[in-house]
């Protein structure tokens, strides 16, 4: 019996060293995946030369982004969204563009999109844009500039 014994205060023992040291080694900090939204806003600067078209690249250079709606501009004459690339969604990047033959087109910098993001990871993206092409109504090239400003996110 006392063979018996010995080997259950020695069980015993150890479950209790097991369970002290335990309580004092703490829980692994587990990362939990950031995810956040936020608006990116496109703007194109004609300078003082009616803006009738253009079409921009927009992309994520840096950073886990997803693109998950587009929103129209601020000039009225441009009813709906700009048209995009459903294509060239994949790989962080879009491609955007619009075009109006109104005589009320917009001069100067204008917001011409807005852009829904889906951003993962704890990374902050890196975007550039990329003024493929702008136009008077007439389609005849005009200089110009392409920018964009980051929202808030939630």
């Amino acid at each position: 019996m006392s063979i018996a014994r010995g080997c259950i205060v020695a069980l015993i023992f150890f479950l209790l060293a097991a369970l002290v040291e335990q309580r004092q080694t703490p829980p692994p900090v587990v990362e939990q995946s950031q995810s956040r939204f936020g608006t990116v806003d496109l703007f194109v600067d004609s300078a003082q030369t009616q803006l009738g078209a253009w079409e921009m690249e927009f992309k994520a250079t840096t950073g886990q982004v997803e693109i998950v709606g587009i929103e129209r501009g601020d000039n009225a004459d441009f009813h709906d969204p700009p048209y995009y690339d459903p294509g060239a969604l994949k790989s962080n990047r879009i491609i955007v563009g619009a075009f109006n033959v109104t005589s009320n087109l917009p001069e100067g910098k204008t917001r011409v999109a807005r852009l829904h993001v889906h951003i993962s990871g704890a990374q902050k993206p890196v975007y550039a844009a990329n003024l493929v092409v702008a136009g008077d109504k007439g389609g005849k090239p005009i200089a110009a500039q392409a920018s964009f400003s980051e929202g808030v996110g939630q």
